[in-house]
């Protein structure tokens, strides 16, 4: 189970519950879960909500216990299945990684640096990097597709490996998440 192990990724679990529809024993497409320590349950919020999981897209969000919240009431997480048929896209030689670096890693110089040596490396694995993009941020400017990296490969069918390999992948403990760009988008920034 696939879901069960990304949320372990941030801690034991307490409890763990796939909703399956009564009559057919199908999952219903989400489940609730409670962590040993309550404290991970924001950090796991954020790392999976959003994540592209094959054809879905994962939300992960706090579950509301009707006025039950006082203190040491369990709070739950809802773990819910989109159905985009797309998954990353259609293939392009523009791969977007999504949820590796944090704006605050890439104000320094040295750590930007590293980050930029280290996708490269990792990427020229499965082919030829053209070029790499990971937009910095800017004090005081809001700064388009800021937190995430594009790299060009040098075809398609380098940026199809890469992304097999990378989707799913665990840098400085978050779950990579990719997407296929638009190459002309990515020639003019358009972040």
């Amino acid at each position: 189970m696939k879901v069960k192990e990304l949320l372990t990724s941030f801690g034991p679990l307490k409890s763990f519950n796939l909703v399956k529809d009564s009559a057919t024993g199908l999952s219903k497409g989400y489940a609730f879960c409670e962590y040993a320590d309550p404290s991970v349950t924001d950090q796991a919020c954020a790392g999976l909500n959003g994540m592209q999981l094959g054809d879905k897209k994962m939300i992960m969000q706090r579950a509301s216990i009707g006025a039950k919240t006082g203190l040491g009431v369990p709070v739950q997480i809802q773990v819910e299945g989109l159905d985009l048929t797309q998954g990353a896209g259609p293939p392009t030689e523009v791969l977007c990684l999504m949820n590796m670096v944090v704006p605050e890693e890439l104000e320094d110089e040295e750590e930007y640096e590293d980050i930029t040596e280290d996708v490269k490396e990792e990427c020229g694995k499965y082919g030829t990097v053209k070029s790499l993009e990971i937009p910095r941020p800017i004090k005081g400017v809001d700064v388009p597709g800021c937190g995430k990296i594009f790299v060009e490969f040098n075809s398609m069918l380098d940026c199809q490996k890469a992304q097999q390999a990378l989707a799913g992948r665990k840098f400085s403990n978050r779950v990579v998440v990719t997407s296929y760009y638009d190459p002309d988008k990515y020639h003019q920034r358009e972040f």
